[in-house]
């Protein structure tokens, strides 16, 4: 009797508890040092790697920590190259912006082949290595990296680790898979001291659908003069630090900027290229310049059954260290990070919502004027039926004279407390 009722005790604490074990998630940080907390010397080229160090440090100390529902694990290039299992991780960061320079991660995870024939090793845990011989390191990062991904792993890849996307296998099936890639790298390894780069901060442009949680609770900047046309994301505030360390797709050229171009009479506008870009790949564009011809970050989805989602970031505003920056400069950085990791986690986010109560829209139906009553400042987007975006405003008298007669989503967002509202108007 007695062991019945053990039994039955045992029973109720394991339902009372496995609800709460199944909610935990797994994220591994991939990281070139062979702690997270190292800081490793660049050999002989006398470089730091403070950058992917402050990645590793808050991901561990900060994100895990304050992500009850997170186990998180730091792995070296090496370990996962030496066969550390990978399929019980519901999400991997592979991150790479070791303080080198930019053309020699052009190749990454391979070492770029210099003009003497020289080839660079870029994986080691001893840093970066003069004429390294590390093929086989190399190989089976790349083979244990893509055969997590191609049973349904989910990769969050930062700065140049973006150029592993073709090895990986994001793109296979695809004709010459390697043009799919990032087209454009370049940045300094220490922080530019010119007044462009000091006086002014950075940030993006938001392109994604407004329900993709990577959104969610983004502290929105006051967009400058030539970068109002869409929501814009500060990510390092005026003062020193930056160091432009980029890896993007460049539209004005490249595969895409052809293809584009041969498909719509030899001239494609911007928008026809992203069209292209997102089905043939099967993405969606997160994050451009302001001029939006540089895309910065992308979310691929599965192009085959059983892969997994990829999501990078190669901007120049994602920048882990900032040396002589501002409190809180990387907010919005770890911000993006986290919901990104959470969401290809599988971690639901909630949303924020403005209570409707202390916002209205009038006249509805519309025609020339709509005017918004709300106490606090608002970014405005609004969306006709087919998903795109027509109009941005920061303005609570919104002129939609230029308007299709139909029906309209208008998204507003509460810059300072990220509350949100989607609400439907028709325009006449």
């Amino acid at each position: 009797m007695n062991n019945l009722n053990n039994r039955i005790i045992g029973l109720l604490f394991l339902m009372a508890v496995c609800p709460l074990y199944a909610q935990t998630k797994n994220i591994a940080f991939v990281g070139q040092a062979a702690t997270y907390s190292d800081n490793i010397p660049g050999a002989d080229a006398g470089l730091t790697y403070d950058d992917d160090r402050a990645a590793a440090v808050w991901f561990m100390e900060d994100f895990v920590v304050n992500n009850t529902n997170i186990n998180g694990t730091y792995l070296s290039f090496e370990d996962v190259a030496a066969g550390s299992v990978l399929s019980g991780y519901d999400a991997i960061w592979v991150q790479s912006d070791g303080a080198t320079f930019s053309g020699r991660m052009d190749e990454w995870p391979r070492g770029t082949v210099e003009d003497t024939g020289e080839i660079h090793c870029i994986l080691g845990e001893g840093g970066f290595q003069w004429n390294g011989n590390c093929t086989a390191l190399q190989d089976d990062f790349i083979s244990n990296i893509k055969s997590y991904y191609l049973a349904g792993g989910n990769l969050f890849l930062g700065n140049y680790a973006s150029k592993g996307l073709e090895v990986f296998g994001v793109f296979d099936g695809l004709i010459n898979p390697w043009e799919y890639k990032p087209n454009q790298t370049f940045g300094e390894t220490s922080p530019i001291t010119d007044s462009w780069a000091v006086d002014n901060p950075w940030g993006n442009l938001y392109h994604g659908e407004t329900n993709n949680p990577i959104m969610n609770g983004f502290s929105l900047g006051s967009p400058d003069g030539g970068c109002n046309n869409g929501i814009y994301i500060e990510f390092l505030a005026a003062g020193p630090g930056k160091k432009n360390r980029t890896c993007q797709y460049n539209f004005d050229w490249g595969r895409i900027n052809d293809d584009a171009n041969t498909a719509n009479g030899g001239s494609a506008t911007l928008a026809q290229k992203y069209d292209e870009f997102e089905t043939v790949l099967n993405a969606e564009i997160l994050l451009t310049n302001c001029g939006g011809n540089e895309v910065q970050a992308v979310q691929f989805n599965p192009r085959n059954t059983g892969n997994g989602t990829v999501i990078i970031n190669g901007g120049g505003s994602y920048d882990w260290y900032a040396g002589g920056s501002p409190t809180n400069y990387n907010n919005n950085i770890k911000l993006f990070t986290s919901n990104a990791l959470l969401t290809l986690a599988g971690v639901t986010l909630s949303t924020k919502k403005i209570d409707k109560s202390q916002i209205s829209f009038y006249p509805n139906p519309v025609q020339s004027k709509l005017y918004i009553n709300y106490k606090g400042k608002l970014n405005t987007s609004i969306y006709n039926l087919l998903g795109n975006q027509v109009l941005v405003s920061n303005s609570k008298t919104i002129d939609i004279s230029e308007l299709a007669v139909g029906m309209y989503i208008i998204k507003a967002i509460d810059m300072s407390t990220k509350e949100s509202m989607n609400y439907k108007i028709l325009v006449k």
